[in-house]
């Protein structure tokens, strides 16, 4: 989530850079809400400091006898008690609205990335290898499927619905071989260590990665608020 200090601090340079993400200006209309949250947090303040110089003068009031000064400390205290709840509220509701709009922005793009529409923007960077050149032409995955055994999307669709494969004997041998690869030759080589986390994980911590809000509807949530991490990096 976005830091709002840095809004603040410079509003142009971040609609600049969310203008280079396609999207629109939004720290006027987030700086508006700001600046009201804050204004209701200080009004909480100030009311509570009132209630508690009032709550300190109704002892005095009571104990020279002054029964119509207790009377109004009294009615003073109860109404800013009131009113300190209630902007208490309000700001915890604002507060709750900005981070909904901090939550659903886009990440600023750094300042060395090639601005493009679509893909045809793209700039290549750096190329390692040399591209293969088949004297034939390669199936797509989703061809293979049809062709060689070991990779079954429709049994997959029966069993889990979309986004799901199927796949058994040779092929199913070397996808494990290749995730096993993987782990060994970054712990064996670049010094990494391995971690087994949960798989299941509190909301705070889809939202702590970015995964939430914006990507919960391509997530998978249990009946009891428990989410199933799509990356390792959850």
């Amino acid at each position: 989530m976005h830091d709002i200090r840095a809004i603040r601090e410079n509003p142009d340079a971040f609609d600049a850079a969310l203008a280079r993400r396609g999207a629109a200006p939004v720290s006027a209309a987030i700086l508006a809400l700001d600046e009201t949250r804050r204004a209701r947090i200080q009004a909480a303040e100030a009311a509570q400091a009132e209630q508690n110089r009032a709550s300190k003068e109704v002892g005095a009031a009571k104990a020279r006898g002054d029964g119509a000064e207790f009377e109004r400390l009294r009615a003073l205290v109860a109404d800013k008690k009131a009113e300190v709840a209630a902007l208490q509220t309000e700001a915890r509701e604002l507060d709750a609205q900005l981070t909904e709009k901090l939550t659903w922005l886009p990440n600023l793009p750094a300042t060395d990335v090639p601005d493009g529409k679509d893909e045809a923007g793209n700039v290549e960077i750096r190329r390692w290898g040399t591209p293969r050149v088949f004297d034939f032409t390669p199936l797509e995955h989703f061809e293979i499927a049809g062709a060689r055994a070991g990779l079954d999307f429709e049994t997959a669709a029966r069993l889990a619905g979309a986004r799901f494969v199927l796949m058994s004997g040779a092929l199913a041998r070397i996808h494990r071989a290749l995730a096993q690869f993987m782990l060994d030759t970054h712990i064996g080589e670049n010094g990494l260590t391995e971690v087994n986390g949960p798989v299941l994980v509190r909301p705070e911590m889809m939202f702590g990665t970015g995964q939430l809000p914006k990507f919960g509807e391509d997530s998978y949530e249990t009946t009891n608020g428990w989410w199933l991490i799509p990356t390792s990096e959850v």
